[in-house]
């Protein structure tokens, strides 16, 4: 007869406070303890998972951290080494001694790097100014009758001639101070006293339209400050007046230089080439946004107080009708163009400086250098490249680039930073079509020229820390483009200042482009 699994409905085992298997022990003890033990085990193991899992936790954190500081580390390094350059030196060949004199072999005199000679490279042409054409005093000098360098007695029976020219400049000389007095006649249709106005002058105003148009010239193209305008004028000139009187000249040449600030801007929308860019500037403390868009014959800036898609509009308009060369910001997206290059300076700086972090790692990516090595030399065969006269010719050039691109930017990336990138220039991105437009178009691969535009507005930012008001901000706006646009059209912009002063729109327009139609 086999043994029951289990035990008879109501069996109650007679041993179960004093178990003869379990040497004396209770089995129901034995049993609440087995049970208790079961579910104490059960929550270590789970306790135990928790931790494993925290540690693994842990531990890609950590190396999340590792990565992240050498990254750090060598991003500060690149940093660092822009900031303070090493001297560059010129590998020159060091003298060799003999062993015996020495103590050490010949081959130890190895190159070394010298510093480089200061000054124009040997050979180079002397710089000289040219003679003046004009003569305004002779001065005749006797010879010496002793030597000035050793005090000796000179032979004045044996005599010479030299000569030579030399310009000065006259330090505070006479203003001229002009009494204007007018014959007035009755006007019937005005119902007053009226006179005649000459060319050049300014009616009732205590300083003159010359000086007013060269304080202009020293405020917006050598970039002076107001009070060392009225400095220099003070002492130079013995001219005197406030800083106050700097800002009523800029309101008087306003009037008319707005106009013409309008049309400047008109006129850059029409062009086939459009360069645009952006700075910031300081406006009574706070960051305004300088933008610039030109070319080799216009230059027009516009300050607002914002950087968006708007704030392009403003300046560019809804479309330009041409190449727009920019860098890659967003703001300039929905501009309608015709073209859009995408400045390959740009995009060479940043592959540049990611090549130098991952250089600078302990355990870099190495097909993230590889892409920033390839993507660099690329983008340097492609801004030296010599555009095709052909409309096919520039096709073809544009599809052999576009191929090596994307056999360049193949594969994914490790290193995030240079992915991204990647991510820029592969086809279907925005900015895939926009790498190689400058050879469809014929223009520049870079925006260097927006880049020196606004260089000047950089260091007069530094100078005077900017403006105080808007009217202040929208004044170095105008007669910034004007003159910049004059240097281009090669005009003389103490000239520009004067008509705007004294003449009419329509004068300093014709002025700067020199049309008298």
């Amino acid at each position: 007869m086999s043994r029951g699994k289990e035990a008879p409905f109501g069996f109650v085992c007679p041993y179960r406070h004093r178990c003869p298997v379990l040497h004396g022990l209770s089995a129901a003890w034995m049993f609440e303890e087995y049970q208790r033990f079961t579910t104490t085990q059960r929550e270590y193991w789970r306790l135990r998972e928790d931790y494993v899992a925290e540690i693994s936790g842990l531990e890609r954190e950590l190396r999340r951290q590792r990565a992240e500081n050498d990254q750090l580390r060598a991003e500060n390094k690149r940093l660092h080494q822009s900031r303070f350059k090493p001297r560059r030196g010129k590998t020159g060949k060091k003298t060799q001694t003999t062993a015996s004199a020495a103590g050490q072999s010949a081959d130890e005199g190895a190159s070394e790097t010298l510093p480089k000679k200061r000054g124009a490279p040997a050979g180079h042409p002397p710089w000289s100014r040219e003679i003046p054409e004009r003569v305004d005093r002779t001065v005749q000098i006797e010879a010496p009758c002793t030597c000035p360098h050793c005090a000796a007695n000179t032979d004045r029976a044996r005599t010479g001639t030299t000569s030579y020219t030399q310009e000065d400049i006259v330090l505070r000389p006479q203003t001229v101070v002009t009494s204007f007095v007018h014959q007035t006649a009755w006007c019937p249709g005005c119902r007053r006293q009226v006179f005649k106005r000459l060319d050049g002058e300014l009616p009732f105003a205590p300083i003159g339209p010359r000086t007013k148009a060269a304080a202009l010239y020293l405020r917006h193209e050598i970039k002076l400050p107001y009070r060392k305008i009225n400095e220099l004028m003070s002492t130079l000139f013995g001219l005197d007046f406030v800083p106050a009187s700097s800002l009523g000249f800029e309101k008087r040449a306003r009037g008319n230089a707005r106009p013409v600030y309008e049309e400047l801007i008109e006129k850059m929308r029409h062009c086939d080439l459009v360069h645009a860019d952006k700075t910031y500037w300081r406006q009574d403390g706070d960051n305004v946004i300088v933008w610039y868009a030109g070319n080799q014959s216009v230059a027009v800036f516009r300050i607002d107080p914002h950087r968006s898609t708007q704030a392009a509009k403003r300046l560019l308009g809804e479309r330009i009708n041409g190449l727009l060369v920019t860098d890659a910001y967003a703001a300039y997206n929905a501009i309608q163009t015709e073209g859009r290059q995408s400045c390959l300076a740009h995009l060479l700086r940043t592959a540049d400086e990611i090549g130098k972090v991952l250089a600078a790692m302990k355990a870099p990516d190495a097909a993230s250098v590889r892409f920033c090595r390839q993507l660099k030399k690329l983008l340097q065969s492609a801004c030296a490249v010599e555009i095709p006269a052909s409309k096919k010719g520039r096709a073809k050039l544009t599809d052999r680039l576009l191929r090596s691109l994307d056999k360049v930017c193949a594969k994914p990336l490790n290193h995030a930073k240079a992915e991204t990138l990647r991510k820029r220039l592969i086809p279907g991105a925005r900015e895939y079509s926009e790498v190689f437009a400058f050879i469809k178009f014929g223009g520049p691969p870079t925006n260097n020229h927006a880049e020196r535009a606004l260089r000047p507005l950089v260091i007069f930012r530094k100078v005077c820390h900017g403006t105080r008001s808007q009217q202040g901000s929208e004044n170095i706006a105008i007669f910034s483009s004007l003159t910049q646009t004059a240097k281009l059209q090669e005009c003389p912009a103490l000239e520009l200042f004067e008509a705007l002063l004294t003449g009419s729109p329509d004068s300093a327009h014709d002025l700067i482009f020199n049309d008298s139609s």
